[in-house]
């Protein structure tokens, strides 16, 4: 009898161990959120699925797979968790309960095959509105913010990014990815650079908002109050918005950045974004073409670009920013931004209307082939920009994108953006 059921808790067990998505062999705790930390800060990069080897050498079963926001901070910590054979698990979206490594559903398949099904489900379920009870609000402190971790805009914009690193300047570098389309590839995108705190927190600086920077929770806090979980802080709600910026920066800060140097990473931040809206503009233009009418709401909403466009507005206004208050910078420097902003002492406003279109000259910075033989550099990009000429709205065609004519269709709209100056 004894040996019955022995052999009956034996086989129940191999049942179990062998039904899992993957077997876990270890356990949560401080010192693997530290190795957690570290790899998130050396390994975790925009071509996470698009290897073919994982960072510890196996091959990578995600590879391929396309992430939108939410799935880009999901996928973060489930593939440290495949990785290193850790618990993984969400508070389930479409239910009571969680999703977890533990499941059963894809037994009889191989593990990585079982693990890539796994996290298709959760990109599935999984959203911008899933992540909050997935995560708790944390303190400005670099002992809460640190690779690993996530920032969080309201639903009113729905979009997330990861932190990859901190830098030492107190600037983040955010690992992300936009909504996908048909045609989207595999690779994340990247900046470094603080998004708009107006747009992170837009419609709800509460803690009811979500917004702000989040760390997972640990798995014994999934489903219970958000405030009973270890390092909550609702300091990033007390901090007005007009100041939300400058005092993160000073409170991650370890060492003050040039003014050279801001203003080349300022630069980048702004070229990166206009290079960025080449691809998804392309990817609306065809599929307005394929789809041959007006778009629905779910595919308008899919191809349109209001929060990039917005996004690349705040870049340039911080670049801009940033160039009024700099006083050493190198010539080349200089003339550059020159271009770009012509009247920097002036408003914006006035300094944009006395602006004219403009060529590419040896002082342009960032000369990019927006469609197929046609370039300009970022300061036509801004000069349009500005004045209201780019559409975000993906039933235009694309020279109306781009601002060289108005957009003219008779297609219904839902939130297009112009800039407010």
């Amino acid at each position: 009898m004894r040996i019955h059921v022995l052999a009956t808790l034996l086989l129940l067990a191999s049942t179990s161990a062998q039904a899992a998505v993957w077997n876990n062999r270890n356990n949560w705790n401080s010192s693997w959120e530290e190795r957690y930390v570290s790899w998130v800060r050396s390994s975790w990069t925009v071509n996470a699925l698009t290897q073919s080897t994982l960072s510890n050498g196996e091959t990578n079963p995600f590879k391929g797979m396309r992430a939108d926001c939410a799935d880009t901070v999901y996928t973060m910590r489930f593939v440290f968790a495949y990785m290193n054979k850790l618990p993984f698990a969400i508070k389930d979206p479409t239910g009571s309960g969680v999703l977890s490594n533990a499941m059963s559903r894809w037994d009889g398949q191989s593990e990585p095959a079982k693990a890539r099904a796994f996290l298709n489900l959760i990109y599935n379920v999984g959203s911008t509105r899933s992540l909050p009870n997935d995560s708790f609000p944390v303190a400005l402190s670099r002992s809460y913010v640190k690779p690993g971790i996530m920032l969080l805009a309201t639903q009113k914009n729905h979009h997330s990014w990861t932190l990859q690193n901190m830098l030492s300047i107190g600037v983040p570098h955010l690992v992300f990815n936009s909504t996908i389309g048909a045609t989207s590839g595999s690779k994340l995108q990247e900046r470094t650079s603080w998004p708009n705190p107006g747009w992170v927190f837009e419609g709800d600086q509460t803690p009811s908002g979500h917004a702000g920077f989040r760390a997972f929770r640990p798995l014994a806090y999934l489903g219970r109050p958000v405030w009973d979980v270890p390092g909550y802080s609702e300091e990033q709600y007390r901090i007005p918005l007009s100041q939300w910026t400058s005092r993160a920066t000073g409170k991650l800060a370890t060492q003050k950045e040039g003014d050279q140097a801001k203003m080349d990473r300022l630069m980048k931040a702004a070229c990166d974004a206009f290079k960025q809206r080449v691809s998804s503009v392309n990817e609306g233009v065809q599929a307005r073409a394929s789809i041959g009418r007006c778009m629905t709401y779910a595919e308008y909403d899919t191809y349109s670009t209001p929060s990039r466009d917005e996004r690349l507005f705040d870049d340039l206004m911080a670049l801009r920013s940033g160039f009024k208050s700099a006083s050493k910078m190198d010539q080349k420097t200089l003339r550059r931004l020159r271009k770009i902003f012509p009247a920097v002492q002036s408003g914006a406003r006035a300094e944009n209307q006395a602006m004219r279109a403009q060529g590419v000259t040896a002082d342009s910075f960032c000369v990019v082939e927006y469609r197929r033989g046609v370039s300009m550099d970022l300061s036509e990009m801004k000069r349009r920009l500005f004045a209201g000429a780019v559409s975000n709205n993906p039933n235009d065609d694309i020279q109306a994108r781009w601002g060289e004519r108005r957009g003219s269709n008779s297609c219904q709209s839902w939130g297009e953006w112009a800039p407010n100056l």
